[in-house]
């Protein structure tokens, strides 16, 4: 019999959600109390012998790293690609909420984790995190090696239809860019960012992207997979539940696994 794991976020629910991401992200309203001065996070070791390869994983907006942790995540990454250390960071919505979840994330985690001599970074996030996740790229381009988004939510519907209507992210014309991510911009300069990546085969290269196909979000996702590279989007059944995010993640860390010593076999066979 199939196991069953409990769902992120209900069909009835996703509305509401995106919603009140919409209107509350990057907000400085103060909703859940003062930010802890640390983020909280949950490191979970790999087979590898030193550290020298992080995940760091952000959570939904209804997750933190427990819950992601008791729901097996770290061990579908795991099970995909067994070496690397899986930090769980609990930027939970709060840090969204006050527009800190960024420095918060570059000050706290990646740059600690490269002070413990972490030379190779990934940075994953479901949900809001993958909207965490591509806020980070937006505004440290290149600190981390490569973004896996998992069933990322991708903004207002003001930017995502215009998208559409304008036939594809390849066609759409995204406005002016602004040097500063606010409140009222993040989703833009996002879709900005991901435009960009076109015909750059080396961005495009660093980003894995999956998401089901009965997902709210997939219509979104899915123009933003229509630009990378076949084997680096995995569309499948399922919608955004735990149904499906625990399989495919361990399909997409694994093909990244493989990806990443393929990388480095050839790498090592042209050097000599």
């Amino acid at each position: 019999m199939k196991h069953l794991r409990s769902k992120l976020i209900t069909p009835s629910s996703t509305s509401l959600i995106i919603i009140l991401m919409s209107v509350s992200m990057l907000s400085a309203c103060s909703v859940f109390g003062p930010l802890p001065d640390r983020v909280e996070r949950t490191l979970v070791e790999g087979t590898q012998q030193s550290k020298e390869r992080l995940i760091i994983l952000l959570p939904g907006m209804l997750s933190d790293a427990q819950h992601m942790q008791k729901e097996g995540v770290p061990d579908a990454i795991h099970r995909g690609w067994p070496e690397p250390d899986i930090m769980m960071a609990d930027l939970t919505i709060n840090y969204y909420r006050k527009g800190e979840v960024v420095k918060r994330l570059h000050d706290d985690i990646v740059l600690p984790a490269r002070q413990q001599g972490y030379s190779e970074i990934w940075l994953s996030g479901g949900s809001m995190g993958g909207m965490g996740t591509l806020m980070y790229e937006w505004n440290h381009p290149g600190e981390v090696d490569g973004l896996v988004l998992i069933s990322p939510y991708m903004g207002s519907g003001d930017v995502t239809d215009s998208i559409r209507e304008a036939g594809g992210l390849a066609s759409w014309d995204s406005g002016d860019t602004s040097k500063v991510m606010v409140k009222d911009n993040y989703d833009r300069l996002v879709w900005q960012m991901a435009q960009n990546w076109i015909g750059d085969s080396n961005k495009l290269q660093r980003v894995w992207l999956m998401c089901g196909d009965e997902d709210r979000l997939f219509p979104d996702v899915q123009m933003l997979g229509e630009i990378l590279p076949d084997d680096r989007y995995f569309p499948a059944p399922g919608n955004h539940s735990w149904d499906y995010w625990i399989p495919n993640m361990e399909i997409v860390f694994r093909k990244l696994g493989e990806s990443r010593q393929t990388k480095l076999t050839e790498i090592d066979t042209s050097s000599r």
